[in-house]
């Protein structure tokens, strides 16, 4: 169990990368985000159920259970996040393909005056911006927002956060439910 963790991330790294070359990216972001929720939820289970396991019928309090689910799930989580940051800093090109198309798409909507209009109406302090400006704005914006920092904080708090919800969800459905049949 105990490196299981480091396995599932290591899968979840070549099964990201054999993935993202033969899906769009968006696709693949999305299996892979999926993955990793399937991955700490298994974990978080496997965590409660060797936890019980080694007690052999002694009790457990509350907190023991949730550190055993939490243990596993966080070793995977921070082996996931720096996979997920070697995978977009170095393994692909998703970040330029994702930024190359958020700017394409504002540029293609704001040359339409109407979409124009309907977006300055909806950020008034912008009004007098030419649409030079506007893209110019929304490029540096994307740039600035869509980078391998932001994945990587974003996916280490979505992460920690899955993986906290799931244990404690885990250790209420064990003492509640399991351990009663």
């Amino acid at each position: 169990m105990s490196r299981l963790p480091w396995i599932l991330a290591i899968v979840w790294l070549a099964v990201r990368w054999i993935i993202g070359n033969s899906l769009p990216v968006e696709s693949a972001q999305n299996t892979g985000v999926l993955m990793n929720i399937l991955f700490i939820l298994l974990l978080v289970f496997l965590g409660i159920s060797m936890h019980y396991k080694r007690l052999q019928g002694q009790p457990s309090g509350f907190f023991d259970d949730l550190k055993a689910c939490m243990k596993p799930a966080l070793i995977y989580v921070l082996m996931s996040v720096i996979f997920i940051g070697a995978f977009y800093a170095w393994m692909s090109d998703d970040i330029e393909e994702l930024r190359a198309a958020y700017i394409q798409s504002f540029q293609d909507g704001i040359q339409n005056e109407s979409n124009r209009n309907e977006f300055l109406i909806q950020h008034p302090e912008l009004k007098g911006k030419s649409m030079d400006e506007l893209i110019e704005m929304n490029r540096e914006n994307v740039e600035q927002n869509v980078s391998v920092q932001t994945r990587i904080l974003g996916s280490s708090l979505a992460l920690t956060f899955v993986a906290f919800g799931y244990s404690i969800l885990a250790v209420l459905f064990w003492r509640y439910f399991v351990r009663k049949w």
